[in-house]
Formats: C-alpha cells, sequence, structure tokens
C-alpha cells in the first residue's frame, strides 16, 4: 500500500513540473497586440508615407535653389589665320559654366498652395485611417480574449458536472453492492460520467483552437504549445490558462460609460477629409488653366569656346509667362475626376454615417435584452441547482429514477453555460459599442 501510494505521489509530482503556466490581462494583450500587428504598421507606414507627400508639396511652396553647372572639352580646335598673319587656335579645349541658380513660381493662382492643402488633408484622413485599424485590432482582440474567457468557464463547469457525476457513480456503486440499486444504475451512472468526459475532451479542443487565435493576435506564431488548455486547479491540463475572470471583466466595463457616435468617429473623419482632399486637387488641378508667372535668376561664372576666352561672371534675371490653350490638356479632365471622387467620398460618408448608427442602435438594443436574459439566467441558475439536488434526494428515496437525476444535472450545467455565454455575450456588446463609438483612448 504504501508503495503505490509513493508512485501516486511521483507521478502527480512529475504531472505538476510538466505543466506550464500562461497568465495574461486583458491591458497587457492589448499592449502586446498593438505592437505585435503588422497590419497595424502598415496603417502607420501609409500615415507616414502621406505626410512625406504633404511636406514635398510644402517645400513646392518656396524658391528652389541649385547649383547648375556644365564643363565641355574638345578634342580638336582649328587653326585660323587673318591675311598673312600666323595661324591660332579658333576656340579653346575647355568650357564650363557654374553657378547658383534660383527659380520661384511668383503667381499659379494658389495651384501649389490648394495642391499642398490636398496632400495636407490626405496625411489626416491616413491618421484617422491608423486609428481606425487600432480600434479594429482592439476589438478583435478582445472578442478573442473573451472567447477564451468563456472556454475557460465553460471547461470549468463541465469539470464540476464530471466530478459531481464521478461522485454519484461511486455512490450508486455502493449502494448496488448493498442491494439498493438497480444493475441499470450502475451502467446510467457510468455512461453519464462518459458523456461529461467526451464534453470536456470536446470543450478542451475549442479552448485550444480560441487561444491560438489570441496568441496569432498577440504576434506569438507557433511559440506556445497551446494542446490541453484549461483553467487552474482541474486534471488532465498540459498548459494552465490564467486571465482575467469573466464577472471582473464585466464589471469594469459596465463602470465606463459609451458615448453615441459623432462625426469625429475615425471612419466618418476619414472619408471627410478625402472629400475635402479631393476637393483641393480639384481645385489645383482647375487653377492650372490660368496663367502661370515663373522667376528665375542667378550668377555663373563662365569660360565661352572663342578664342582666348576670358572667365568672367554672369548674373541673369528672367520672368516667364506660360498659359495652357486647351488644346490636348487634360487638366480639365483630371480637375472633373478630382471633383467627381470628392462626391464620392461624401456619398461613403454619408452611408457610413448611417450603417455606424443604425449597428450602435442595434448593438444598445440587444445589449437591453442580453441585460433581461442575464437576470432571468441567475435565476435559471439557482432553481437548477436545486432542483438537481432534490433530484438525488429523491432518487436515494427510491421516489425517481437515476435518469431523471442525471437530465436534472445536465439541465443545471445548461443553465450555467447559458449565462456565461450571456455574460461573454454582454462584454462583446461593450467592446462593441466602443469601437463603434470610437472613443477607445489612445494607447502609446
Amino acid at each position: 500500500m504504501k508503495i503505490l501510494w509513493l508512485i501516486l505521489v511521483i507521478f502527480t509530482v512529475k504531472s505538476y513540473a510538466q505543466t506550464e503556466l500562461f497568465e495574461l490581462k486583458l491591458s497587457e494583450a492589448e499592449q502586446k497586440a498593438l505592437q505585435a500587428s503588422n497590419r497595424l504598421k502598415s496603417f502607420a507606414a501609409e500615415e507616414e508615407a502621406a505626410k512625406e507627400q504633404s511636406n514635398a508639396q510644402f517645400a513646392g511652396l518656396f524658391p528652389k535653389l541649385s547649383l547648375q553647372g556644365g564643363y565641355q572639352y574638345y578634342g580638336t580646335i582649328p587653326n585660323i589665320s587673318l591675311g598673312n598673319g600666323p595661324a591660332f587656335p579658333f576656340g579653346t579645349n575647355s568650357t564650363y559654366s557654374v553657378g547658383p541658380q534660383l527659380n520661384y513660381t511668383l503667381w499659379d493662382s494658389f495651384s501649389g498652395r490648394k495642391s499642398y492643402k490636398a496632400a495636407s488633408l490626405l496625411a489626416s484622413a491616413r491618421t484617422e485611417d491608423r486609428k481606425n485599424a487600432q480600434l479594429q485590432l482592439l476589438f478583435s482582440l478582445r472578442a478573442a480574449y473573451v472567447q477564451v474567457q468563456l472556454g475557460l468557464e465553460e471547461l470549468r463547469l463541465i469539470q464540476d458536472s464530471l466530478q459531481l457525476a464521478n461522485a454519484q457513480d461511486r455512490d450508486v456503486a455502493t449502494r448496488f453492492s448493498a442491494g439498493a440499486a438497480a444493475k441499470l444504475d450502475v451502467v446510467t451512472a457510468g455512461r453519464s460520467v462518459l458523456s461529461y468526459q467526451i464534453q470536456f475532451e470536446q470543450r478542451q479542443a475549442e479552448l485550444s483552437s480560441a487561444l491560438k487565435d489570441l496568441l496569432t493576435l498577440l504576434g506569438d506564431n507557433g511559440g506556445t504549445n497551446v494542446s490541453r488548455p484549461g483553467p487552474p486547479g482541474i486534471a488532465n491540463v498540459a498548459l494552465v490558462v490564467k486571465l482575467d475572470d469573466l464577472d471582473d471583466s464585466l464589471s469594469q466595463q459596465d463602470k465606463q460609460e459609451i458615448p453615441d457616435p459623432t462625426d469625429q468617429q475615425p471612419q466618418i473623419q476619414s472619408l471627410d477629409l478625402q472629400a475635402r482632399s479631393a476637393e483641393a486637387a480639384a481645385d489645383s488641378q482647375s487653377a492650372k488653366l490660368l496663367p502661370t508667372v515663373q522667376l528665375s535668376a542667378g550668377v555663373s561664372k563662365i569660360r565661352p569656346d572663342i578664342p582666348n576666352p576670358p572667365d568672367y561672371w554672369q548674373q541673369t534675371v528672367g520672368v516667364t509667362l506660360s498659359l495652357p490653350l486647351y488644346l490636348g490638356d487634360p487638366t480639365p479632365s483630371l480637375a472633373a475626376q478630382q471633383r467627381n471622387e470628392a462626391q464620392a467620398a461624401d456619398y461613403r460618408k454619408t452611408q457610413l454615417r448611417e450603417d455606424i448608427r443604425r449597428d450602435f442602435t442595434k448593438a444598445r438594443n440587444l445589449l437591453v435584452s442580453l441585460r433581461d436574459q442575464q437576470t432571468l439566467a441567475t435565476k435559471d441558475v439557482k432553481q437548477s441547482e436545486l432542483a438537481a439536488r432534490l433530484y438525488y434526494s429523491s432518487y436515494r428515496a427510491g421516489k425517481v429514477n437515476l435518469i431523471d437525476v442525471q437530465n436534472a444535472n445536465l439541465q443545471a450545467l445548461q443553465s450555467k453555460v447559458n449565462a456565461a455565454r450571456i455574460d461573454a455575450q454582454i462584454l462583446n456588446q461593450l467592446f462593441l459599442l466602443k469601437s463603434l463609438s470610437g472613443k477607445e483612448p489612445q494607447h502609446g
């Protein structure tokens, strides 16, 4: 007997040593997801690209100073003579011109300014796109986190039912040995244990899949073994998963006020900025149909291609006027294209505003229904637990069959699972409302 006990202790210690712990709070998961998301990084890169484009347009509003120069070498210089005089080279081997050149657009009907405005507005739109991508990422992360929380809670509830079924199975076996129970009761009790074991395996597999989805959002691509996960304190678990308690998460989110969505919602704001950017781009194109005046000025040191060339400094100033004659000019069509794109963005913004408000209202209405369901589910859990205990007492007194007891136990488990799922649905709706409102606090 002592040897068997020692073997059991060694096996238990060995199993415990092989168990890994995965602990993660929701706030930590959010930070990790924001840092690991390649999609969010791509939006940030697009935002920076748009800002650089805006900077490039802004630089075009100022004078452009450049160093211009040229050099030529002639290998053969012809010789000429005047009358009977000696021949001399007609030119020089090396010529050059070098000096600073200043160019500035004196007047372009504000085409450059409007082009810069369009680029600046587009950069702001990309900022709103990044904010929206962050909102969507956080919502996906939270939904995945809630799914794992729910899986852990369901697994714990099934484990409790399995333990109850095992205890009742032992009690039925004892009663059968005493002649107080039939063989059918023994078989029925054993099948009940097997049924809960099957449910445990099924829910554990579902939990493993949900945990894998969560880890993928955190940037963990295969680094953590998610086989046989489960909550702390239960058997047949290789990975102990410890997350925020579902009730605690729900209580914390209930304390937060979620405002209605406004036109400052990132998706709506992005489309508004895109429309204004397209309008500014259209104005910039239209301005190109008007006269443009450009100023150029420079100073160059020159060696001309003449006999005995002198080196000298040359100052130049020039004004250029250009006016398109429309023939073969695509500018009117480009301006019309930009105006149509602006109108399309306005239509999309209007539709999106209606869709978001509709979805927000639907989510709020569903949340009210879920609150009512939560109240009813709490009562159902208490009554189903009481009914299960009363059925078992009646069975021991010989008043009901064991199958009635098992049905009552199954109903008690189902009521608890339903209550947990309603809590998870409420939590998801709160996260959805926060995402739709666009008021998510910014993370560093």
